[in-house]
């Protein structure tokens, strides 16, 4: 009798145990998808005080800011609020319907004194502070996360500032939600439930929520408690240990046999259960793997939509020295004739080369916007079908220039063509950046490894990356044995101005480049690398996955004008004036409007130009909106769209409405309004 008592206090604590391993198994990915909701909020903020620290002046940091946050909200539900403080004070915020009441806002003068605390500290931490859960001055509860700028200037902002609310970040994390056999309760680092009721757990497992400055707790247990869970399990082994009580009596051998017979059950039970617990295990480590990629591809989103915003407003600026100085240019040329043969002939020499010297200058500034706009995925590309092969060959020669002859370099092409859609160039630029840094990786000389070869994938396990899908891949790998990389500048090696280089060695765009285009072009790009073992890195491209037709340039007409009217909309003045000058000196004539209200406003009291010049990102109504209510109104007008962003934005492109990206050229901005003119 104790034999079989003592069995059954051993299998039934046993089972308990095996049982909470369960429920925290089935906890962990939920409490490790709220850390990666969590931590997908916290790379918006750190993009958002990347922001405001990359601004040259406060009236462009509060011109912009509006943007950005539209951007970072749009792509974050339970996003509530972006805003900025100065000294305690909300100085902006983002959505502005609640700019009423919010600017100005004295935070440190709040009433509740967990407010003041948490401000203050952020003000002098260089960690990120969370508020809350808290009552929030727009309404409702949430979490409040603040991070100081790291580089504090008179008059910015010094401190950032995210408003979540709590339901929409719960329910993105419920992707991963706990079966509905087990109650979970989620307490915040001051132990309230901020989700669930602690009456439904007993007992309860608990599992750390990593929440910036503090934990939360997943506290679970199974629905109607531990002995509920194992009693079906427990059952039969007690009418076991009755049976073998009663064995015992009358016959010894026969309880021995049973013993055996019972333990043989237990150590297979034990078995599968340990292979169920290795699967789950195995399903979460897939799992965290993802959310890792995800979260990668999100943080990378950001930064490119910050670089292309930059890009942007450099474009605008580009625009206009390049413009005023060619018009000035213009003006010296003809001064130049006219004084011939005189001193001042040679002065305004002087004066021509120093406005070459600017343009030089503007065109070596365009070439970094451009790789801006390919990281940020917004550059006009012209995808045809292009050999890899052939692209690897053809550029030999110049790779074997560019790393010179302390480094060799291997070439290895597979035997079958590898064709893929892409943009020829931008195909040749991913080879050069890869084996530059390659080369850069070997200061004592060594060798790079160029190698090709087609991949089939006819199922997911088949992929020897993660992530990449079943399907035709052409891949091309380049690999040196230098020093490589550990794993901290490997996660951040695609990071746009990420080096490890000397100051003046690099811009830290090179790699980013590379993620940009393959992204761009339906690929994936991956990195093998450690210390003291070499880098490869392998880009993957669809094999003729899409078909493209190659995009031409219409033939040009010649530029002259017939005195037709041109209406330009332009929110900057000073680019407003150089287009106005522009068109008026080929013999236009120009009327201006400062945004896509005003120009409206003068199309309804009788404007009726021939075409309609129009940025397109302006305030109160931009070029896109504008275009659209000029057809909702049935005005035959062509709109000329000119933008910083090449791609030109997923702007119509028909008949009635063309793009020119910015910066551009008298000569180029002319051309295009005269063939818009004549193609209409």
């Amino acid at each position: 009798m104790l034999v079989g008592v003592a069995f059954d206090r051993w299998y039934g604590e046993s089972l308990m145990e095996r049982e909470r391993e369960r429920v925290r198994a089935y906890v962990a990915p939920y409490a490790g998808a709220i850390e990666g909701v969590f931590n997908r909020h916290v790379g918006r903020l750190a993009g958002l005080v990347a922001f405001v620290d990359a601004q040259p002046s406060v009236s462009s940091m509060h011109a912009a800011f509006p943007t950005i946050a539209e951007g970072l909200r749009a792509a974050a539900p339970g996003l509530r609020a972006l805003q900025l403080n100065r000294a305690g004070r909300i100085v902006a915020t983002f959505p502005m319907a609640d700019s009423a009441r919010l600017l100005g806002y004295d935070l440190l003068s709040d009433p509740r004194p967990e407010i003041r605390g948490d401000v203050r500290r952020a003000m002098d931490s260089d960690h990120m502070v969370i508020s809350g859960p808290s009552a929030l001055l727009q309404g409702g509860v949430g979490l409040i996360l603040r991070q100081r700028v790291s580089n504090v200037r008179a008059g910015f902002p010094d401190l950032v500032t995210m408003v979540l609310d709590l339901d929409p970040l719960f329910e993105e994390a419920d992707g991963a939600a706990v079966p509905k056999s087990v109650r979970t309760v989620l307490l915040d680092r001051r132990g309230q439930a901020l989700r669930g009721d602690l009456g439904d757990v007993t007992e309860p497992t608990m599992t750390p929520v990593r929440i910036g400055d503090g934990d939360w707790t997943v506290l679970a247990s199974p629905v109607g408690g531990w002995g509920a869970a194992v009693a079906d399990d427990l059952r039969p082994t007690r009418a076991a240990s009755v049976l073998i009580t009663l064995l015992l009596t009358s016959l010894a051998f026969g309880v021995i046999g049973r013993q055996e017979v019972l333990r043989d059950a237990v150590d297979d039970r034990t078995h599968d259960l340990a292979r169920a617990n290795d699967e789950l295990r195995r399903k979460g480590e897939e799992r965290l793997q993802l959310e890792e990629r995800l979260l990668h591809s999100q943080k990378m989103e950001a930064v490119g939509t910050l670089a292309g915003g930059i890009a942007h407003d450099f474009n605008n600026l580009l625009t206009a020295i390049v413009g005023f100085t060619q018009l000035s240019e213009q003006q010296v040329s003809a001064l130049q004739n006219a004084f011939a043969g005189s001193a001042e002939s040679d002065r305004l020499t002087e004066l021509r080369q120093d406005l070459t010297e600017i343009l030089k200058a503007a065109d070596r500034a365009s070439l970094l916007t451009a790789q801006l706009l390919t990281f940020s995925r917004r550059q006009t590309v012209t995808p045809s079908r292009v050999n890899m092969n052939g692209t690897v060959h053809d550029i030999q020669r110049m790779l074997r220039r560019l790393i010179g002859e302390q480094v060799t370099l291997v070439t290895e092409a597979c035997e079958q063509p590898l064709p893929v859609m892409a943009d020829s160039g931008q195909l040749a630029q991913v080879v050069v950046n890869l084996v530059v840094n390659a080369r850069d990786a070997l200061p004592n000389g060594g060798v790079i490894r160029v190698t090709t070869r087609a991949l089939d994938i006819e199922t997911s396990s088949d992929a020897p990356w993660p992530g990449l899908p079943v399907g035709q891949w052409v891949l091309l790998s380049v690999q040196d044995d230098g020093m490589g990389m550990p794993p901290d500048v490997v996660a951040r090696m695609w990071e746009p101005f990420f080096t490890t280089k000397q100051l003046g060695d690099g811009t830290g765009l090179g790699l980013s480049t590379v993620h940009g285009i393959v992204t761009q072009a339906g690929g994936h790009v991956y990195c093998d690398s450690g210390v003291g073992r070499g880098t490869t890195v392998t880009i993957a491209l669809p094999r003729l996955a899409h078909t493209f037709e190659a995009v031409t340039e219409p033939a040009l007409i010649a530029a002259r004008a017939d005195g037709e009217v041109i209406l330009v909309v332009e929110d900057e003045a000073g680019l407003r004036r150089l287009v106005s000058e522009i068109l008026r000196r080929k013999g236009y004539q120009v009327r201006v409007a400062q945004d896509g209200t005003d120009a409206l406003e003068q199309l309804s009291a009788g404007l009726a130009p021939a075409l309609v010049l129009t940025d397109v990102v302006m305030p109160r109504m931009g070029g896109r909106e504008l275009a659209e209510a000029i057809t909702e109104r049935g005005w035959q007008l062509p709109v000329l769209f000119m933008s910083g962003y090449q791609a030109g934005e997923e702007l119509p492109d028909d008949e009635e409405h063309a793009f020119i990206g910015k910066p551009f050229t008298p000569e180029a901005l002319v051309t295009r309004v005269r063939n818009v003119l004549v193609r209409s």
